[in-house]
């Protein structure tokens, strides 16, 4: 058991969660809730690595992205007085008096973050944010003050920990003012995307996915996954230039997998989305994976995710399948891929990015 520095943090501060009724946002592990276990809380979860390891039961969750409304999507699991919440957001009003944030990389989806807690608790409750020092929680002040005056409670593991009191009441939280639809444009093709704060590449078209997406090999037929899907950026391009696939998605982040839903929905299309950690728990075997994957985890460099992904990917690929995966240059992928791969060719590249091909 290894509790992150956020929850060390918190650790110290225990007493604090005596009272009221508590909502946990994005925890950083999923033992730090174990101190708490006689205590009715209910946990949000954005990411399936976290919710997985807290409920202890489910290996991934499968959607048909035409039951995924604009209204969002959820998976409850109980364990003991935790109510566990796999989700992209949660619009209830005045249902807690407290919640607490785990910091977020993007600044914007931390604002997100704090629009919908403030919903939740109204006025005169409190919101709490914990986070690393290098992580941005100084600068995360600042964006509190508009709910509040912040005081810090604690600072500990180049951590701290913040609080604010509600200022002025607020309605719950409404989704659809933070998703946000883009038109994207590939040769002659034009297509929209849409997408929420916390998403990859919120609001704009990543380089690498636009290398892959010029240059990928084209001819593709059969069952296709979209690994790390995002807002289905890849998936949509590809189902409007090979109408016949059957495309699945997957990704660690309920956002991605309501992001995506919503971007399939507007052009007229319909896939199998997967909330996993990685491959773990997705079934089958595809005829082609297109990729851009992750390679950070939190806001460190993370080669695991993507090891433990190439190693996945050839056991998942049927005979004579491919994996297309474009990176940063830097990332020592080539290798990585040799080590699973007999055939690996660079198919593409631009002085930040190359195109893998693997098969």
């Amino acid at each position: 058991m290894i509790l992150t520095p956020q929850s060390q943090l918190l650790e110290r501060n225990i007493n604090i969660f005596e009272q009221g009724e508590w909502l946990f946002i994005n925890p950083s592990d999923a033992y730090f809730l174990d101190a708490l276990k006689h205590k009715n809380v209910t946990v949000m979860h954005q990411y399936f690595d976290i919710f997985s390891e807290c409920v202890r039961v489910i290996s991934s969750s499968s959607f048909d992205s035409r039951d995924i409304t604009k209204e969002g999507f959820e998976v409850v699991q109980k364990v003991g007085a935790h109510t566990h919440h796999f989700t992209p957001f949660m619009c209830n009003e005045h249902t807690h008096t407290d919640v607490l944030i785990f910091l977020p990389k993007a600044k914007s989806h931390f604002q997100m973050l704090l629009r919908m807690a403030a919903g939740m608790v109204g006025q005169n409750g409190r919101i709490h944010v914990v986070g690393e020092n290098k992580g941005g929680i100084k600068s995360a002040a600042k964006l509190m003050q508009p709910y509040g005056v912040t005081h810090k409670v604690d600072s500990a593991r180049h951590c701290s920990l913040i609080t604010t009191i509600v200022e002025q009441p607020h309605l719950a939280f409404e989704p659809e003012a933070w998703l946000e639809t883009d038109t994207y444009e590939i040769g002659n093709t034009s297509w929209p995307v849409c997408s929420l704060p916390g998403v990859f590449s919120h609001g704009e078209l990543d380089k690498g996915t636009k290398l892959l997406l010029e240059k990928h090999t084209s001819g593709m037929s059969g069952n296709v996954l979209d690994f790390a899907c995002g807002a289905g950026v890849i998936a949509s391009y590809l189902m409007l230039t090979y109408p016949h696939l059957k495309m699945q998605l997957s990704d660690i982040s309920a956002l991605a997998i309501y992001a995506s839903a919503m971007t399939l929905a507007a052009n007229g299309q319909s896939a199998t989305l997967h909330a996993a950690n990685g491959l773990y728990g997705i079934e089958g075997n595809v005829q082609h994976i297109v990729t851009n994957p992750p390679f950070h985890t939190g806001l460190k460099t993370d080669y695991t995710i993507t090891k433990r992904f190439i190693e996945d990917a050839r056991k998942m690929l049927s005979q004579n399948g491919t994996l297309q995966m474009v990176a940063n240059r830097f990332l020592p992928y080539p290798g990585l891929l040799s080590e699973h791969f007999p055939r690996v060719l660079t198919t593409a590249q631009t002085t930040q990015f190359s195109l893998y091909q693997a098969a």
